[in-house]
């Protein structure tokens, strides 16, 4: 089972590289990226979920969203 905060760390770095200009100049990456992070953060959801976290679908208890 992953670690929750690796997929956490794992979505905001996407969305960080998401973010560089070189990046946003070939939208072609975009969408792929995008994906990568939604994956990341839903698996981050549920595997808090499995562990007990019953808050961590949640959007409003996760600070770094």
């Amino acid at each position: 089972m992953a670690d929750p905060q690796d997929l956490q760390e794992a979505a905001d770095a996407i969305r960080a590289v998401r973010a560089l200009p070189a990046v946003q100049r070939h939208q072609e990456l975009d969408e792929p990226l995008r994906r990568a992070e939604e994956w990341a953060r839903k698996e981050y959801r549920k595997v808090r979920e499995e562990n007990g976290d019953h808050g961590a679908g949640n959007l409003r208890n996760d600070p770094r969203r």
